[in-house]
């Protein structure tokens, strides 16, 4: 037992001076054997590993510090996101501050939205979207306008976590964007405000050129719901992609609005047999096949 504890100690003395071996690749190992010892002097050593030249040998050291919950770990963070001339670093950097989610590192963030590389912008606006501070919203809301769709993307995204009812005005204006991706998100997440204020849009929106969009504009509206939106979606089961006229369908179901019984007996006739499915489970709800 003795000689045991002797063999581990002696591996646990190489692992620490493995740290500052010459060769990165030694110490990216030593790194990741380290984690499993429970001491203090293995936080204090990967610490100082936080300024090692090599991003192999960083980012082991961030992830088993992070792990070990150590707040330590916040301020080299934050040092690293503003000031490390490697991209790979800054990004790295804003993504482990978004998952430790301190809001003391919130307004380092927002300066790192202005980073020239997307990569660090995009993983800003994922952070602070988990931070949840409000205080980001107003940097958020000029991301709107950055010149990588990914940003706006990501920024419309962490808008409606920190203030889903808030910011519908902001919203809306996303629904514009000259990326799919981001008027579908944008579409989607509107719908789950419940906000009436944007039902005139989102009509607009079904007449998008992207079929992906117009299905989640149809989305949107019936979670919204309300008289409004009946025309929109009995127009929509015209559609010519079949995933909007099938998701046009439940939705005029779930509404009950008998003005929607015709379009939907029309739609049974349909060339696709997922809208007809949906026809006729919508007109089930309206009890018509009963004498």
């Amino acid at each position: 037992m003795k000689d045991d504890v002797v063999s581990s100690r002696h591996d646990f003395d190489k692992l620490l001076r493995d740290l500052n071996n010459d060769d990165w690749g030694k110490r990216a190992k030593a790194v990741y054997k380290l984690r499993d010892w429970d001491s203090p002097l293995v936080k204090d050593a990967l610490l100082d590993r936080l300024s090692d030249e090599n991003e192999n040998v960083w980012l082991s050291a961030v992830n088993v510090l992070k792990d070990k919950k150590d707040p330590r770990i916040i301020d080299p963070l934050v040092k690293t996101l503003l000031e490390d001339k490697r991209d790979e670093i800054r990004w790295h950097s804003a993504y482990f501050l978004g998952e430790i989610g301190d809001p003391k590192t919130v307004d380092s963030i927002i300066k790192a939205l202005e980073d020239k590389c997307s990569e660090v912008r995009i993983n800003s606006a994922k952070a602070l979207g988990r931070i949840g501070d409000k205080k980001a919203i107003d940097a958020l809301i000029k991301a709107l306008d950055d010149n990588d769709p990914v940003v706006r993307k990501e920024s419309v995204f962490a808008l409606n976590r920190i203030a889903p009812k808030k910011d519908v005005d902001v919203l809306i204006r996303s629904l514009k964007d000259n990326d799919k991706r981001v008027r579908s998100l944008t579409a989607i997440l509107i719908g789950k405000t419940g906000s009436e204020k944007a039902v005139k849009d989102l009509v607009k929106t079904l007449k998008d050129e992207d079929s992906f969009v117009r299905v989640s504009a149809v989305y949107a509206l019936e979670k919204i719901g309300g008289e409004k939106i009946v025309k929109p979606l009995m127009k929509a089961l015209k559609d010519p992609y079949w995933e909007v006229r099938s998701d046009a369908a439940t939705a005029l179901g779930k509404i009950g609005d008998k003005r929607a019984v015709v379009p939907l007996l029309e739609t049974l006739r349909d060339n696709n047999n997922f809208v007809r499915k949906s026809a006729s489970n919508a007109l089930e709800k309206f009890d018509i096949f009963k004498k």
